[in-house]
């Protein structure tokens, strides 16, 4: 009875088509079956394989070639040209972003100071009306009306 997985000469020739010609390029749960059936069928893997390893030389040979100096100034004249009467413009949208910002800052800011002010007592005598009018609630709560 024969150990591992088993592959057949069929799975192998779609390997060797889709991966090429070096089994170490292989998915690695494929090469054990397939140093199995090599090992087993040494003729038909090894002439699969050559013809693979052919096509990938091919392959890794091939270079695209470059455009020539006539279709680069054919495109570059083609495009069309920068606009310049613009450029007042970026610098009232940066200038006025920033504007924005400090705007939104600083209205936070007296919004935060007005609220404070509104909520927290501010002199000596109305941090003690507050605090007397705070026990004279919960007097009433815990002993009732005496």
């Amino acid at each position: 009875m024969k150990e591992g997985p088993i592959m057949d000469l069929d799975r192998f020739a779609a390997l060797a088509e889709a991966y090429g010609g070096d089994v170490s390029r292989w998915p690695e749960v494929e090469r054990e079956a397939a140093a199995l059936l090599m090992a087993t069928e040494p003729g038909a893997t090894a002439s699969r394989l050559a013809v693979e390893s052919d096509l990938d030389w091919a392959l890794d040979s091939w270079r695209a070639p470059g455009a020539s100096q006539a279709l680069q100034s054919a495109i570059l004249a083609s495009a069309p040209a920068p606009r310049r009467g613009a450029a007042w413009r970026g610098w009232m949208w940066r200038t006025g972003l920033g504007a924005g910002l400090m705007a939104a800052g600083a209205a936070g800011v007296m919004a935060g100071v007005v609220v404070s002010g509104a909520v927290a007592p501010v002199g000596e005598l109305e941090v003690i009306s507050a605090a007397v009018s705070a026990y004279d609630a919960l007097d009433v709560e815990l002993v009732g009306d005496v």
